[in-house]
């Protein structure tokens, strides 16, 4: 059974889940009540600039930026499919940029692909 607490005295926690859970109080001005809200339900329809201030890895197969983006410092990026070999038949998105050890491509439709060569300095 679970003893009585301040919240001041609750163990800290390093990392949210989607599933870990908030306590508010609704209508604090009205007719107050307690209530549970997820972590993903807090911040998942929040749409706000993200500024980090460390490393930042991210895992997805598709991740869309739909307005500008600006980095400060390096970018890195990895080779990625598709490889030179099998452009002819597949479709591309317009825009997709991609590279191997001689050049950097771009499709500038989803027919037609420009490259640069690379070269060593």
């Amino acid at each position: 059974m679970a003893t009585d607490k301040k919240v001041t005295q609750l163990d800290a926690l390093s990392s949210l889940t989607g599933d870990d859970l908030f306590m508010v109080v609704n209508d604090p001005a009205g007719t107050p009540a307690s209530k549970k809200v997820t972590t993903t339900n807090v911040f998942g329809g929040v749409a706000v600039p993200a500024n980090f201030s460390s490393n930042v890895t991210v895992t997805a197969s598709t991740m869309t930026i739909s307005s500008n983006c600006s980095v400060t410092g390096s970018l890195l990026l990895s080779p990625s499919t598709p490889s030179t070999s099998n452009t002819q038949t597949e479709s591309l998105p317009t825009g997709k940029i991609w590279f191997d050890h001689f050049y950097m491509y771009i499709a500038v439709s989803n027919t037609a692909i420009k490259r640069v060569a690379l070269s060593e300095f």
